[in-house]
């Protein structure tokens, strides 16, 4: 792989890319990425610290907004388990004609 910048090495340059990756929330990337990686034999081990990386990044603004919406709004969202299904998806009506007409309208696709 040809280094996209003069400034890091082509190690570096794809361990900050498999952490952003991560951190966007880009499958297509990461998949593109890893193989890159793999590719010019970056070690496993430091591939998993990007992303480990990259998901810690991802999930403090989610912290964050939960501690303020509870100081703002009196929730508990930091004490609030986080649920297994799409909140959304728990809200569909009962017979199978209502889910259909509803999943039509408010399907949230994160399923």
């Amino acid at each position: 792989m040809k280094p996209f910048t003069k400034g890091l090495d082509t190690e570096t340059q794809l361990l900050v890319a498999v952490g952003s990756a991560v951190a966007s929330g880009c499958i297509p990337c990461l998949e593109s990425i890893t193989e890159m990686a793999r590719n010019e034999r970056v070690a496993e081990k430091k591939m998993r610290a990007a992303a480990i990386i990259g998901q810690f990044v991802k999930d403090q603004p989610a912290g964050h907004m939960k501690t303020k919406a509870d100081a703002l709004l009196g929730t508990h969202l930091q004490a609030a388990h986080n649920p297994v299904d799409c909140p959304l998806e728990s809200q569909a009506p009962k017979s199978a004609e209502e889910a259909a007409e509803s999943a039509a309208e408010t399907a949230c696709g994160c399923s």
